[in-house]
């Protein structure tokens, strides 16, 4: 089972630079983060890139759905200056950028499965693929689509692939062993007390996203869950440098 660090930060630190890119994932560094959370997804031409959104208008000066851009054509949007003059010129990076990077920093990261408009089997063939290329750092998988966490399953069970959830169904724990996935990642506001107690108490690692508030943080590791995903972890790191123990066991 992976170690996962109890906090992660959110596509970098991105509450103090630009989501998805390269200064985001330095300042979690540089804030003390060991992990960052991230989303892939593929160019027209099928190359691994960084970025949230199906379209590209809201974190870069491009237009249009980003699986219709080649990677060239990716590489020369400016993905900074809607957040700050200061990071104007950011690029997209690809996920070889990323890897190369976090290895260097001696950090791991959370890769998100994305999608959205490409073709989920040969968007895991070809982060597979970039996995198996670079240097080895921590990785786990994760992604809303089944397809996806099957794919990644049953092509490279070698690496963990967490679940990722807005709501817990009924039926959880069955389709989480047919998924063959290593953890749950939920929104925070979907778990009660007795629901992440049923989680962890199945041996199941619990990732949250997206917590920014430190009581918030507190009172999910005192429910036992694993890890909180965040915009701020200079600020969880500073009040919660450790994880703690849960209060229900």
């Amino acid at each position: 089972m992976i170690d996962i660090p109890h906090i992660v930060a959110h596509r970098g630190a991105s509450i103090e630079a630009p989501e998805n890119t390269i200064a985001a994932f330095r300042v979690a560094g540089a804030r003390g983060a060991k992990w960052v959370e991230c989303d892939v997804t593929l160019s027209s031409d099928d190359k691994c890139v960084l970025i949230h959104d199906d379209t590209l208008e809201r974190t870069s000066n491009g237009t249009g759905p980003i699986h219709a851009s080649n990677l060239a054509a990716l590489r020369e949007l400016d993905a900074g200056g809607w957040f700050s003059d200061i990071y104007k010129g950011e690029r997209i990076p690809t996920l070889t950028d990323t890897l190369e990077t976090l290895y260097f920093m001696d950090m791991g990261a959370n890769l998100e499965i994305k999608p959205s408009g490409c073709d989920p089997v040969r968007l895991c063939h070809e982060v597979i693929a970039e996995l198996k290329r670079a240097k080895a750092l921590p990785i786990l998988i994760s992604s809303f689509d089944d397809v996806a966490v099957a794919e990644m399953r049953k092509h490279a069970p070698e690496i963990p692939c967490g679940w990722l959830l807005e709501t817990l169904p009924k039926e959880w724990k069955a389709e989480y062993d047919r998924l063959g996935a290593s953890a749950i990642h939920i929104d925070h506001a979907a778990l009660t007390p007795v629901s992440a107690a049923e989680i962890v108490d199945a041996g199941v690692p619990l990732v949250c996203y997206t917590i920014n508030d430190v009581d918030r943080a507190k009172e999910l590791f005192s429910w036992g869950v694993t890890s909180v995903i965040t915009d701020d972890p200079a600020k969880l790191l500073l009040a919660i440098p450790r994880r703690p123990f849960a209060a229900h066991r």
